[in-house]
């Protein structure tokens, strides 16, 4: 199993479905990640979340992401939670 592959997939998913939110999303998680103590999976968040930035960097979505951040509104979620 490749890392660097699985990260690049992950990451190429969350970006199609959440957006700019995928950045927002992998930052927190490795975040939380990095404050538990759990090295190797704040690694993989970690590279997500650069992945997430490259793949809108490169469909120029990134400017457009970032403000989609900063909005409150970014958060919310448009279908029920189970």
């Amino acid at each position: 199993m490749d890392t660097d592959l699985d990260t690049l997939a992950f990451a190429t998913r969350l970006v199609s479905e959440l957006g700019g939110s995928a950045i927002r999303l992998s930052h927190v998680h490795w975040v939380e990640l990095t404050a538990s103590d759990q090295p190797r999976a704040a690694a993989f968040w970690r590279d997500v979340l650069r992945s997430s930035e490259r793949l809108l960097a490169q469909q120029g979505g990134h400017d457009a992401a970032l403000a989609a951040i900063a909005r409150a509104d970014a958060i919310r979620v448009n279908r029920p939670i189970p």
